[in-house]
């Protein structure tokens, strides 16, 4: 009797000892980031040139000193053209490619906020036109369903936004299909990577894919 208690107070020893390694094995914790992430507004916008242009404003709230960081999954990465962080006073300095975390299989940015302390503010990406295509009579786009962050957020909105009204729209993502426009997520994970695919009929010459090779803006301002 004695030995089978010892070997029963054994096993379940072992077990105990065993459960962190477990758990490590099959989640991934969010990063402690100084900062909560109370909302997030995720617009992705079809431009008429076929290029796609991911907006997503954050409302937070904490220590936003050490930066920002927000991704996209990896597959992505080589389809970024532009990226741009501002707020309704500032443009902040970005730094493009880095790493999410300690995660990999992502294609993330850093935002510099060089000292301010912005409540809300919004991240630009410019993605390529390779992303979307035709089948079928069909337009395909190719997206991040959900912006990447090393730590948990609040309530994220998801608004699609083709060049022109479509009266069928087909959205497939690993979370659940949708026919609309427009979805949302009640609280969005740590390192969410999924990718959607949004399927739409529109007109042909509704988009014109080209590419500009290069860009001469001059801006002149005088006295007055």
């Amino acid at each position: 009797m004695k030995r089978a208690i010892a070997v029963f107070a054994f096993i379940v020893l072992s077990m105990i000892m065993l459960l962190p390694a477990v758990l490590n094995t099959n989640t991934v914790s969010a990063q402690s980031s100084g900062y909560i992430i109370q909302s997030v507004d995720h617009q992705v916008e079809i431009m008429f040139s076929g290029h796609i242009v991911v907006r997503d404003t954050m409302k937070v709230s904490g220590d936003l000193s050490k930066g920002f960081l927000i991704g996209m999954p990896g597959k992505y990465g080589l389809s970024v053209l532009k990226a741009v962080a501002y707020d309704d006073t500032h443009v902040y300095p970005m730094d493009l490619g880095v790493q999410l975390g300690s995660q990999s299989g992502f294609y993330a940015a850093q935002v510099n906020f060089e000292g301010a302390t912005p409540q809300a503010f919004t991240v630009v990406f410019v993605l390529s036109n390779s992303l979307i295509g035709q089948d079928f009579g069909f337009f395909q786009l190719d997206y991040p369903a959900y912006p990447s962050f090393t730590t948990s957020a609040g309530p994220c909105s998801v608004t699609v936004n083709p060049p022109s009204q479509v009266s069928t729209i087909t959205i497939s993502k690993s979370d659940g299909e949708v026919n609309s426009t427009s979805y949302s997520k009640n609280n969005l994970p740590a390192f969410t990577n999924i990718p959607a695919v949004a399927a739409f009929a529109a007109p042909v010459e509704i988009l014109q894919s080209f590419d500009i090779g290069s860009l001469n803006r001059k801006l002149t301002i005088d006295a007055a």
